[in-house]
């Protein structure tokens, strides 16, 4: 692992099969937004973009004000201040001092305009937090279309202006594995799926919530914290 490690936050999970006995919900296996963002928080001053941000408002966890951007047909609160599509946000140049992405970039089909875009909106020396999945399994919102290594998440936040600061994996491996065998056990309703489910699911969101193991290569997601370069 690389720098130090932060948990981004997640977005919703909708899933279209009806809950059996055993389930286990995605929120279980992530900490609260807070605890998420630890000293990243800090970061997140003067203008601040959450962009897709979903149900999650940030106000009361970053001492920025925060500007909640979403398009209209997304999975989101109505607490939305900007409705608009990523890659055209209706502000002038360089009106933000931070952006938040997390968890977003993987739903959009054009994450190079995106991040064009971000460099516009975001005045020079403004932060980039930017995180997004690697072993995660697919979850539309309403689309899942990518995901980035670490080296291929640093690369396009470089190739659109950004100076990294600090980079590295998210979660531990218990997230991971959480999600995996949650989508794998609710696949089927045998008996031994269902006893499955029981022994392993809870123990899978107990240590997803209490260890602090990373395996690199099994990173639920990644995480960059870059700055807008001059022009």
């Amino acid at each position: 692992m690389e720098g130090r490690v932060v948990i981004a936050a997640r977005r919703g999970h909708p899933q279209e099969w009806a809950p059996m006995p055993g389930d286990l919900e995605i929120g279980a296996l992530f900490p609260p937004l807070g605890e998420e963002l630890g000293p990243y928080a800090d970061l997140l001053a003067g203008e601040v973009l959450n962009a897709g941000a979903g149900n999650r408002d940030l106000r009361r966890l970053v001492p920025g004000n925060v500007h909640n951007q979403d398009f209209a047909e997304g999975l989101h609160s109505s607490d939305i201040d900007i409705v608009s599509p990523l890659h055209r946000i209706p502000v002038k140049d360089g009106f933000f001092d931070a952006i938040l992405c997390n968890a977003v970039l993987e739903h959009v089909s054009n994450p190079e305009e995106v991040m064009t875009e971000f460099r516009r909106v975001c005045r020079p020396g403004g932060v980039l937090y930017l995180c997004v999945p690697f072993m995660q399994p697919e979850h539309k919102d309403p689309n899942d279309y990518q995901r980035y290594t670490l080296d291929g998440l640093t690369l396009l936040t470089e190739r659109h202006g950004f100076v990294l600061q600090e980079r590295g994996a998210v979660h531990n491996v218990y997230t991971t594995l959480g999600w995996i065998a949650r989508e794998w056990l609710t696949s089927a309703d045998t008996y031994g799926y269902r006893v499955l489910r029981r022994l392993a699911l809870p123990w899978l969101a107990h240590k997803s919530r209490s260890s602090t193991h990373q395996v690199h290569s099994l990173a639920s997601a990644y995480r960059v914290v870059a700055v807008r370069s001059d022009d």
